[in-house]
């Protein structure tokens, strides 16, 4: 018999498809590599999902739908990772819709409650357990490709006038599970210390019919779950949001993104050298409450009202930036000053969404910003470091459908030089004629 899967990942849906899921999997497993002190981590992803409606689809849509839902394990036999670990992981990745535990697996309703007072997984909702006076409710969500009915028997829908195929979208509930969800489900629900809560529960507990474990030969379509965690409220900082108001700003998942894959924690100490209205730190402040944070920026008050991003921070409870300083980043005075900010160290993370578009339209240099960030590294390695050994430096860049984006890297002599080795990339399509590549560098020496 194949290992059940423990947890099945709801990734967070996109605005336009492949927009955020070259970045799924990656914001996830750096998030976890941080909360766990470790360089890296076997995560295994498997899809849960598989279209076969009769609507046509073209391949690329019908891949965004497979991978929406995914079953995830963790770890190997050297590594544990504590449920505690997992749900830290999920409330600081922008991409993460929500996380469940799996419960109970089976091809019948029937067999969902007995299988889950045999494992004890809803053992702290009992009545005089730990989590006894919590509130909870009960949903479930169909994606099978065929009708479900009350006898659990799969109906041709071709040879009856009823049948239909699933509806793939966003109205997966089903009235018909969950009605008998609830009388399989009885023997355990009534030993349930808390009482319903339809509108704000502190626990949700879901049957997932018609999922596919594409790597198992069982036959478990109907799974018992329930949702231990949320990813954040990444749009508490939108554009909308913001007090700070200015033309380009980034967009807060963009901004979670690049603070997960630079593994954020506590304590580390963050710089953005061209923090604009400062969205990357914000990101950075609701990821690692305790980090240090200095941003760089050359545009004045009259673009970048720096009071207006200190309130920014104020009003949502946030620690504020170390300092903001009105300059550039190029210069060494500058960098000294960011330095002194966080006592004369050297920085853990250097993040950055450069303005590249403005800066090479009036000729401010022949050099791009990566560049230009590569350069300063390099010079700083010399006396007191920007960057610290072991730190990366995260950011994006922009390539057009006319450039090669290996091109647009620095030069390998360049990045000797400044200590750094290449980590990875992924492309965020943004339109036909323009890409953004999130790029990530490690310092080793």
């Amino acid at each position: 018999m194949a290992i059940l899967l423990q947890f099945l990942i709801h990734w967070r849906g996109e605005k336009d498809p492949g927009y955020s899921k070259p970045f799924r999997q990656l914001e996830f497993e750096s998030a976890l590599a941080a909360e766990l002190g470790l360089l890296s981590i076997p995560v295994r992803f498997v899809n849960a999902l598989n279209y076969t409606g009769d609507e046509a689809m073209i391949d690329m849509n019908i891949d965004h739908f497979n991978e929406a839902m995914q079953f995830v394990s963790f770890g190997d036999d050297s590594i544990t990772v504590s449920m505690d670990d997992i749900i830290r992981t999920v409330q600081r990745c922008s991409l993460v819709s929500g996380l469940y535990e799996i419960v109970a697996s089976s091809d019948s309703l029937d067999d969902l409650a007995p299988r889950a007072i045999e494992n004890g997984g809803f053992s702290d909702l009992l009545k005089g357990a730990a989590n006894e006076k919590a509130t909870w409710c009960f949903r479930a969500r169909s994606y099978g490709a065929r009708p479900y009915n009350a006898d659990d028997k799969v109906q041709d829908a071709k040879s009856s006038k009823k049948g239909r195929t699933k509806r793939y979208s966003s109205r997966t509930r089903s009235m018909q599970i969950e009605k008998d969800g609830l009388k399989a489900l009885t023997s355990l629900l009534i030993q349930f210390g808390g009482k319903v809560d339809l509108v704000n529960p502190d626990y949700k507990i879901y049957i997932f019919d018609g999922l596919e474990d594409e790597t198992s030969d069982d036959d478990c379509s109907k799974i018992l779950a329930r949702r231990i965690a949320s990813g954040p409220q990444s749009y508490s900082i939108a554009p909308t949001e913001r007090i700070c108001i200015t033309n380009t700003p980034l967009e807060p998942i963009a901004a979670f993104v690049l603070c997960n894959i630079a593994r954020i924690k506590n304590y580390d100490k963050v710089l953005d050298m061209y923090a604009g209205s400062c969205a990357t730190l914000l990101a950075a402040a609701m990821i690692a409450p305790d980090c240090e944070s200095v941003g760089v920026e050359i545009a004045h008050n009259g673009y970048v009202n720096r009071t207006n991003i200190i309130l920014d921070f104020i009003s949502r409870s946030l620690k504020e930036p170390k300092e903001l300083i009105l300059g550039d980043s190029t210069d060494l005075v500058v960098r000294e000053a960011a330095k002194a900010a966080v006592n004369n160290e050297s920085f853990d993370i250097i993040i950055a969404d450069p303005p590249y578009g403005i800066r090479e339209s009036v000729g401010y240099n022949e050099n791009s910003p990566l560049e230009e960030m590569f350069a300063a590294i390099a010079f700083d390695r010399s006396d007191k470091r920007l960057l610290k050994l072991g730190g990366r430096l995260v950011a994006f860049v922009p390539v057009t459908d006319e450039q090669v984006f290996t091109e647009m890297l620095p030069s390998q002599e360049l990045t000797e030089k400044a200590g750094l080795k290449f980590e990875d990339s992924r492309e965020q399509p943004l339109n036909t004629k323009l890409s953004r590549w999130l790029v990530s560098y490690v310092s080793v020496s």
